[in-house]
């Protein structure tokens, strides 16, 4: 991590095990401590992701990460994992992991099977407060794998070496804050014309999960906000990051 980007961090937190990475950084938010501040844990014993689901997090030296940010900018913009997301794969990209795309809002997928993933929470009060987790797989045990509600991978499996876990959080954390700073000051614009060469979903069939109801449409980008695009009986509607689940329909 470059020292201009090192010295952004009030406090960096490297923990054994937690709740979770958000959740620490989150109580500190608590205590008052509203500097930009990093959490780091070898596992988390209630790691969450989009919609409360479980994220599974064993101590197998896989990657849990968090960023603590108080935004300068009094109104709330849209969309940050999604450039959190183009950030990640750009940064695992430089160490050879090509073949990745970002599944809309938040999954970091190879050929569709999820190796990443981002959690994007924000408080307000005075000013706009967000905490961006992310959970990046090295290692999957069976036992794990058959935990996990989706077809998964992880670096282990992609690349010969697997690159320094320490090197790589560093590397993340540096292009994240770089990201979150120009995403600050220009929301989505440098990333929106960037996203159909990220598009997992781009122009395919999917599947909408809202609890017991499901619909089929064909994803069709995403608008200036980040809300995904997608039609449905003829129509263009829009979906911004919520409760519904998204699968590939074939």
């Amino acid at each position: 991590m470059e020292p201009r980007t090192f010295n952004t961090l009030s406090e960096i937190l490297i923990l054994p095990e937690v709740t979770s990475t958000n959740d620490i950084l989150w109580q500190r938010f608590s205590q008052g401590e509203l500097g930009p501040a990093a959490c780091i844990a070898e596992t988390q014993t209630a790691g969450r992701g989009r919609r409360g689901e479980a994220w599974q997090s064993p101590a197998v030296g896989n990657l849990y990460l968090s960023l603590f940010w108080p935004h300068c900018a009094e109104e709330a913009r849209h969309g940050l994992s999604i450039a959190v997301g183009i950030s990640l794969i750009n940064t695992l990209k430089q160490s050879g992991i090509n073949q990745l795309a970002l599944k809309w809002p938040n999954d970091v997928l190879h050929k569709r099977q999820k190796l990443a993933g981002i959690l994007v929470e924000s408080r307000f009060n005075t000013r706009q407060y967000t905490v961006v987790g992310i959970g990046l797989n090295f290692k999957l045990p069976e036992a794990t794998k058959t935990l996990i509600q989706q077809p998964s991978t992880s670096l282990e499996q992609l690349c010969d070496p697997v690159p320094c876990r320490n090197w790589l959080a560093g590397k993340i954390l540096q292009n994240m804050i770089e990201t979150i700073e120009l995403f600050e000051h220009r929301g989505l614009t440098d990333f929106v014309p960037l996203w159909p060469q990220y598009d997992a979903l781009h122009e395919q069939a999917i599947t909408l999960i809202d609890g017991a109801q499901k619909s089929t449409a064909i994803a069709c980008g995403i608008n200036d906000q980040g809300e995904l695009r997608y039609l449905q009986n003829n129509e263009i509607k829009l979906l911004s990051n919520s409760h519904i689940s998204i699968r590939f329909a074939s």
